[in-house]
Formats: C-alpha cells, sequence, structure tokens
C-alpha cells in the first residue's frame, strides 16, 4: 500500500487484522526533507495518522519508528546522552513530521486507548542489501571501495552510528514484551557517539586493510543541511532493562557493514 492513499493503508490493514503492526515506512532522508517538505509531511506525518486509524479501529498494537532527530531543538542537550524524556523538537522539515507523529499518537492513545510504543532510533549503519548509499557512513563505504577516497561535507558532527542487526534485535525485544513496552518510548542506540571525521578514518582504514591500497578522507568543511544536530548521543538504558544489548559497537559495526558492502561490490573477490 502507498502511505499517501488513506484507503490503501486502511484497506490493507483491515483485510489481514494484525495484532500487532510495527510501523517502519518513512520518507528518512533529512536532507531531503527540505527541498521536499509537502512529500516528507505526507509520508511521514500523515502516512502515520492514517496507519494509527486503522490499528485504532482493530485494536491493534503499533509499534511507530520516530527518529533521534527529534531530540534536535536543545542545545543545553547536545553535551549529554539523550533520555527518552528530553523534551523533542525538530531541526529539519523530517524531524517536525516525526515530533508531530508522535504528538498525534499520544492524542490516539488519551483518546482512544490505542495502545502505542514509540521506537527512536539512531543512526543505522549497513545498508548494502538494499543498495542504499544514501546515508554518510554507506556514502563514506560505497566511496572508499570504488574509488580510494572518501570525501564528505562537515567532519564535526558526532552520530551514534549502530549496526542494522542491532536495530532489528531492539524492535524484537519491544515486540516480545507488550506488558511492559506498550505506553513507553525507547531509544535504540550503542550510548557511544563518533564525530564524521572519525567514522571516515575508520572507514578508510577498514577499507585500505581489505584492498591493500591507501584510502584518502577530505572533507569540504561545510554543512551539507541547515540546522545540523552537533551531537545525537543516545542513553539506552530503558532498552537495557528489557534485557537488549547492541552486539555492535561503533567499530564493530563500521566493520561489519565495510565488509557487506564489499561483498556487494565485488562479489568475485
Amino acid at each position: 500500500a502507498d502511505l499517501r492513499d488513506s484507503r490503501e493503508v486502511r484497506d490493507a490493514i483491515l483485510k489481514v487484522e494484525p495484532e500487532l503492526v510495527v510501523h517502519l515506512a518513512a520518507q528518512s532522508a533529512v536532507s531531503y526533507s527540505f527541498d521536499h517538505p509537502e512529500e516528507v509531511n505526507d509520508v511521514v506525518y500523515m502516512g502515520t495518522l492514517r496507519v494509527a486509524e486503522a490499528c485504532r479501529q482493530i485494536g491493534a498494537w503499533m509499534v511507530h519508528a520516530s527518529t533521534s532527530e527529534v531530540y534536535g531543538r536543545e542545545p543545553i542537550h547536545w553535551t549529554e546522552r539523550f533520555s527518552e524524556e528530553m523534551p523533542i523538537g525538530g531541526t529539519s522539515p523530517y524531524a517536525a513530521a516525526k515530533v508531530g507523529a508522535e504528538e498525534y499518537l499520544q492524542v490516539m492513545a488519551a483518546a482512544h486507548g490505542l495502545a502505542v510504543t514509540i521506537v527512536r532510533p539512531f543512526n543505522s549503519i549497513g545498508r548494502a542489501a538494499m543498495l542504499n548509499r544514501h546515508f554518510v557512513v554507506e556514502k563514506a563505504i560505497t566511496q572508499a571501495i570504488e574509488n580510494h577516497r572518501v570525501e564528505l561535507f562537515d567532519p564535526r558532527p558526532e552520530r551514534d552510528f549502530m549496526f542494522r542487526s542491532d536495530h532489528v534485535s531492539g524492535y524484537l525485544a519491544i515486540i516480545h514484551q507488550p506488558t511492559r513496552a506498550k505506553g513507553q518510548t525507547f531509544n535504540l542506540c550503542t550510548g557511544d557517539s563518533w564525530t564524521i571525521k572519525r567514522m571516515a578514518a575508520a572507514v578508510a582504514r577498514e577499507v585500505s586493510l581489505l584492498h591493500d591500497v591507501p584510502v584518502s578522507v577530505s572533507f569540504k568543511e561545510e554543512e551539507d543541511r541547515p540546522l545540523d544536530i552537533p551531537r545525537l548521543r543516545g542513553d539506552n538504558i530503558k532498552m537495557r532493562e528489557l534485557s537488549w544489548i547492541p552486539q555492535y559497537d561503533i567499530a564493530g559495526g563500521i566493520r561489519e557493514a565495510v565488509f557487506e558492502w564489499d561483498q556487494v561490490l565485488n562479489p568475485k573477490r
């Protein structure tokens, strides 16, 4: 179904009548949202509304994928780990739409008893299987493998990079414990953060070791989008209370992502 079509979304969910809907679908490219705000809001905010309304009609539990980008407004918190209780506010059309979606779900829960869990994933890495190069780590890895050089924008922002499989295991930990998860908000993150500069250096080192060639790194020293958040580092205490622990630290996640991309781009090596 197309999230922009109310009837398609409603018909798809009502036909299946699931007990649980994990709502992952979104237009999630932050830079893209500045140039296409109407499309992004229709998909992210209105799409969530449409899924929630269908879930309400059949009494399904809705696990909603929000984003760490909702922590972007408060500079005082940029030196801390973000916890789920901190105030939220967007610094991009994408983040603003996610904030609005969270607020709408809270209203639906209070007014109609919709069972909702909100998940705030931090920066996911490991998109080789989807051939998705858009996000910064994927961009660095594919440049390094194909061109033996990495060229990025601002080296200073810090991000909590977490490997894909840890995101998956986080969602599984949540949906297997409905009594503890319903009505709650959870961060999915490692609890650490690296600068873009440090990440790029690690990518260059891993690719250099794989290919036995030097890999250069350079930056344009400029932001590639307005209002970029200096640091996104999450607190994962609530997830650990569900007995979830990430299996990869940032270095291990980057190493695994490089290996996967190399298998995709150089299948005969």
